[in-house]
Parts: C-alpha cells; structure tokens; sequence
C-alpha cells in the first residue's frame, strides 16, 4: 500500500501538466475551441468507466494501474511528436486517451484501496488517497507544469498573433461545442509557429519522462494482491491488518 500511495502521489506531478496547461497548448497549436475539444476526454471516461469491473477481473489492480500510468506516457508523447507539424489526428487521439488515463488509474486506485483498508477506516483511507493525489501531487504538479511554461518563450507571441488574427465573437455553449473539431491558424508567421512549436514539443517530454519514471518505479516494486473478484468484506478488521506492501 505505501508503494501504492507514494507512487500515486508522484504520478500526480506530471498528471497536473494535462489539466493546466493543454488547453493553452490546444490554443497555440490553432484549435479554436480547446475546452470544447477536451470534453471528448470526458466521453471516453464514461466509456472506459462502463468497461472498469470487466478489466478489473482480467488485468488485476497492479496491471490496470500500470497501463494508466503508461496511458499519461502515451498522451504526453503524442502532444510532443504532433508538435513540429501541428499533427491533430494525434493530438485529438491524446485527447480521447483520458478514459484510459484517468479510470484505470484513479477509479481503479479507489477500488484498490476500497478493497484493502478495513471497513472502520474505510472512509479515512478514501480521504487520505484524494490528499495525497489531488492535494499534494496536484499542488506541486501545478507549481512545476506552470514554472516550466516560461520555457516555450514564443507562447506569448504566439498567442498574441492568433488573438488578432481570429474574429471575436460570443460563442453560446452549443455553438462551441459544434468547433471542437475546428484547428485554424490564420495569417500567423511561419517561423514564429515554428519556433513556438519546437518549445512545445521539449516542454511535453519532461512530463512524459517523468510519468515513465514513476510507471516504471511502481512495475518493479508494487507486488501487492487482492481478491478482484468478490466485494470488500463486510466484517470489521483491524487498522493493523492493512499491508504497507
């Protein structure tokens, strides 16, 4: 469970780069609505989320995990390769990579520890997991994502040439939902895009080495086993009872 939580903890730190800064990198590579673009994320997490209970008995808590992890490898991968050409075929691919990223990780690190803490403190172990995840690992996650930001040093300018270039307009919430799938750059200087693309491609591989450390780190050292077959136990145990595998 220690090997469990701290690499959880970790994985988080890299995990913050995709929810603070992709739609900022959505943007400069020319996707006029990045939000609307991202909830296609949200649509393959109910897909995988209807898929959970049949890979949870197939694969196991340490397989399902460690796919999650690689899942983040994969995405941060395909966001630095489509970079140099603006590829969007990957970048939307990227996208829909969230119901693997997020359900085999976090939805399956609520079933681990649901499984494994005793019934008593149960709730406190739940609440221990999302502090440590989306407390700890996100806060510095953040701190780091948005430190490193600094390093594609044309964003600004970037930003600033498609900002003035594009027609302001009130989108409501249907009509931006129906450009999702709009990538335009209009009129932006080739070797500004190219000199900010370049930066983007190095600013997404840190994250994917990172989240490939920790992938790693976890596949050797967590050996942990539960029954992934029958529901928590309804007997109360003792604290003492919870692995520290």
């Amino acid at each position: 469970f220690l090997v469990f939580i701290v690499c959880s903890t970790l994985i988080c730190i890299p995990l913050a780069y995709y929810y603070g800064i992709t739609s900022i990198y959505l943007t400069d590579v020319g996707f006029t609505e990045p939000a609307s673009s991202m909830t296609l994320g949200q649509m393959s997490e109910i897909v995988f989320m209807l898929l959970i209970p049949f890979f949870f008995r197939h694969l196991g808590v340490k397989w399902m995990i460690l796919i999650g992890m690689l899942a983040w490898v994969l995405r941060y991968a395909l966001f630095a390769v489509a970079a140099p050409q603006q590829i969007t075929w990957m970048l939307f691919l990227g996208i829909l990579l969230h119901g693997i990223c997020y359900d085999f990780f976090f939805v399956t690190g609520f079933i681990y520890t649901d499984k494994k803490a005793p019934p008593s403190v149960r709730g406190q172990a739940q609440s221990m997991l999302v502090f440590f995840t989306q407390g700890v690992g996100m806060y510095f996650g953040y701190k780091v994502a948005f430190g490193r930001l600094g390093d594609v040093k044309a964003h600004g300018d970037l930003a600033a040439a498609i900002t003035a270039a594009r027609p302001e307009g009130d989108l409501g919430y249907i009509e931006k939902l129906t450009q999702m799938f709009n990538v335009d750059l209009p009129g932006v200087d080739p070797e500004l895009l190219s000199s900010a693309m370049n930066q983007w491609q190095s600013f997404w591989w840190y994250p994917a080495g990172m989240a490939g450390a920790i992938a790693l780190i976890f596949f050797l050292f967590f050996w942990d086993q539960i029954d992934t077959t029958t529901p928590p136990a309804a007997e109360p145990e003792s604290p003492d009872s919870m692995s520290t595998t």
